[in-house]
């Protein structure tokens, strides 16, 4: 099983053990609601890099995703933690992350993970759904292995625990995989040299095809995160040569990405509801003007923070819309489970169905909240924002030091004016005021 010709899937995993898979429900014998669910996270990829967004003047083609938007509503103002592995957390569960600790991004050199008690989406949805998680997972710990993400309440795992490493590629990397027989997990690992984006959507697809319904399909992509590379020329229109820059290389493969997306989305059919998400905002070395480098991927400004969503579901009244409300990454928890028809129990996080009815209501929030922290406390940044304010607090604990930064995003969406640079306005002294009080409140809570 460790031959470089080895591949995975929910069928072949369960040949390779003897396991008989469970016989799909008949499409006659499946009720109406609740449907099937497929939760697409990508990895480094910006409001900037998504050509639905228009907020980039050459973002970059996504033509797969930009037909996404118009058959669903696109939120514009969302936001994430500035890192991968605090967003996924907070996707599978609903709360903040300083309530799960997991604050920085893990690796396989630190004991950082979600543990295994939280309780997860699938975990959450409950008995008669079925699960599974595919692709890049990034949020075991040092001694975790592909049973992890099992133990965290999928049927099902195959994909990496972490970033394929710079000593690998998108075309040679380790895969591990993970299914549960009964009460007993099974796991495994292969070299696989199939192209990382594709290897996913076939797994994907094979998942969709085989799983009892309704399913939960939590799709990770390791694109667009390093290491730079040329992907397959048959899936992006980028010409790439031996000097071709990091930009070019993060849109080819950004583009490659949309173009498995689109077998994938092709594949489950239009009435699964698809939830497309980014962990966090592109990294510094594909950021170009107007956004700024310095204010992306690992920052809590707007480029490291504000993610592209876009929900297609039959619930969505107007398709093609769009929605301006305040949206934390936790919402998709409280989303997926309303969708489902099952009860919330999570702080942090509040349905997104009355948007796909109403897009232009009120926002259900008043702030959003992200993050980023080290795990031994010594150092915390962390942001909140209204509608129109925004403020960052820095705390480093081994240097003594703190500080904050006041933005105004109406006037200033790009963040260049810190406003406590300067003698305070009414307005915005009232908003820092404001925005202080609450952070500490929430924090304490």
């Amino acid at each position: 099983m460790l031959a470089s010709s080895f591949r995975f899937t929910v069928a072949a995993v369960a040949l390779a053990f003897g396991w008989t898979s469970c016989e799909r429900v008949s499409t006659s014998a499946r009720p109406a609601e609740p449907g099937n669910v497929l939760m697409i996270v990508v990895d480094d990829i910006g409001v900037d890099r998504i050509g639905a967004y228009a907020e980039h003047p050459e973002p970059g083609r996504t033509p797969n995703i930009d037909q996404l938007a118009r058959e669903g509503v696109l939120f514009r103002n969302v936001w994430a933690n500035p890192k991968c592995s605090p967003t996924r957390a907070t996707l599978l569960t609903g709360r903040y992350s300083f309530r799960t600790g997991v604050g920085q991004i893990t690796s396989s050199a630190t004991p950082l993970r979600l543990d295994p008690a939280e309780r997860t989406l699938p975990r959450a949805l409950g008995d008669g759904w079925s699960s599974a998680a595919l692709g890049k997972w990034h949020l075991a710990g040092a001694n975790d292995g592909p049973e992890h993400p099992l133990l965290c309440g999928f049927g099902s795992f195959a994909g990496s625990l972490y970033n394929i490493p710079s000593r690998g590629s998108y075309s040679h990397w380790q895969k591990q995989f993970a299914q549960r027989n009964g009460d007993e997990l099974r796991s495994g690992e292969a070299l696989s040299t199939r192209y990382a984006t594709s290897d996913t959507v076939d797994d994907a697809l094979e998942a969709a095809r085989t799983l009892p319904e309704p399913w939960f399909l939590y799709v990770a992509f390791h694109a667009s995160h390093l290491p730079l590379h040329a992907p397959p020329a048959h899936l992006h229109g980028v010409e790439l040569g031996p000097d071709s820059d990091e930009v070019a290389c993060f849109l080819a493969a950004t583009e490659a990405l949309d173009t498995e997306l689109g077998r994938l989305l092709a594949g489950v059919g239009p009435r699964t509801t698809v939830v497309f998400v980014a962990d966090n905002g592109t990294p510094k070395y594909a950021t170009t003007p107007p956004f700024v480098p310095e204010h992306a991927k690992g920052s809590l400004y707007e480029g490291g923070v504000n993610v592209p969503l876009i929900v297609r579901s039959e619930r969505v009244a107007r398709p093609g819309s769009e929605c301006a409300a305040l949206v934390n990454t936790t919402d998709l928890f409280a989303t997926v489970l309303e969708l489902a028809g099952r009860p919330v129990e999570a702080a942090d996080t509040i349905s997104l169905v009355p948007y796909l009815r109403d897009p232009e209501r009120p926002s259900l929030r008043t702030t959003v909240f992200a993050e980023v922290f080290q795990p031994d406390g010594s150092a915390e940044r962390r942001a909140l924002r209204e509608a129109r304010f925004k403020l960052i607090r820095t705390i480093n604990r081994r240097l003594g030091t703190s500080g904050e930064e006041l933005y105004d995003l109406a006037d200033d969406p790009l963040e260049h004016q810190d406003l406590l640079r300067s003698p305070l306005g009414p307005e915005a002294a009232s908003a820092r005021e404001r925005l202080g009080r609450e952070l500490d409140r929430l924090l304490q809570s």
